[in-house]
């Protein structure tokens, strides 16, 4: 291993092109200085300067040398300062999940680039999956927080936080007879009509809810089609298929020969988002995003 003085003495002698002057650089007698130099040549095995009647040249194999050990004092100069970014989160990376759904919703994109904007050293990685698949990965430390459409199961090992309620809206074909009822739709009134939802494998919180919100009503709904992804059911919709439940946040992706309107039932039709993480987590990059997460407006208002 290369003593990091021997390679600090090394680049003064060649910036100075005279041992003289590098060890007044230095604040060191010149004996010492040149002990230094003929350590780090027989470390090296290799001669790194000539030495002239007027100073020292420095051979092929020096300039290599120097240019590395620029490299190397300059990355440990920098790493006190990284360390102290790391522990103090401001430094590292931030695995963050949701669901295709609850990554749909506007308040997700502007959280993070709040935290963008407030850590910019802080790596993000995002990752779409199922429900339970991104609990089992916040659980096995692969993911640090996910936002899914429920609570997470009662573990010892996981936190949930409600983040807010988005409303539910029906989507329909724009020549669907219900279009002609202008304004708030009941649920019940869906019953006759065909139903076009997102595949309970990709969305099964959503999914759920919408079921459970029309068994409530009185009815079961006639499913003809499942979509993989919540906005291909869209196309879908728009191909008169059938009619859909959706979150509100929806209608700002597709508005094209789909028309919403808003659901009244007995009970408040919405579809949640929770953020799901580690209970005992001491990381910090978490925490102050839980604390973007907590002083934002968004967890204390339903979506409209």
């Amino acid at each position: 291993m290369i003593d990091i003085h021997k390679l600090k003495a090394f680049i003064a002698v060649v910036e100075e092109s005279n041992i003289s002057k590098a060890a007044v650089r230095l604040h060191i007698q010149q004996p010492p200085l040149t002990r230094l130099i003929k350590s780090l040549e027989k470390d090296l095995d290799t001669v790194l300067l000539k030495r002239l009647p007027r100073g020292v040249e420095v051979t092929e194999a020096g300039k290599a040398l120097y240019q590395e050990a620029l490299t190397i004092l300059d990355h440990a100069e920098s790493i006190p300062q990284r360390v102290r970014n790391i522990a103090q989160g401001k430094e590292g990376q931030i695995n963050i999940g949701f669901t295709n759904s609850a990554g749909l919703h506007p308040f997700l994109p502007a959280l993070l680039r709040q935290f963008r904007e407030k850590y910019p050293a802080v790596a993000i990685h995002l990752e779409e999956d199922s429900s339970s698949a991104l609990t089992d990965a916040v659980i096995n430390e692969k993911l640090d927080i996910v936002f899914l459409r429920k609570p997470a199961p009662i573990h010892a090992q996981v936190q949930s936080m409600h983040v807010l309620d988005e409303p539910l809206v029906v989507a329909l074909p724009s020549n669907h007879p219900l279009v002609e009822a202008h304004g708030t739709i009941h649920l019940l009134d869906l019953e006759p009509y065909e139903f076009v939802l997102y595949r309970r494998l990709a969305g099964q919180d959503l999914f759920d809810n919408i079921l459970a919100n029309c068994y409530q009503a009185g009815f079961n709904p006639n499913i003809v089609q499942e979509a993989p992804r919540l906005t291909s059911s869209l196309n879908l919709i728009a191909a008169g298929i059938g009619l859909s439940i959706v979150p509100a946040s929806i209608q700002d992706f597709w508005s094209k020969q789909i028309v919403y309107r808003a659901l009244e039932a007995e009970k408040p039709c919405i579809a949640p988002i929770y953020a799901i993480f580690r209970a005992r987590d001491n990381n910090v990059r978490i925490k102050h995003f839980l604390s973007l997460l907590n002083a934002s407006s968004i967890t204390n208002e339903p979506s409209v």
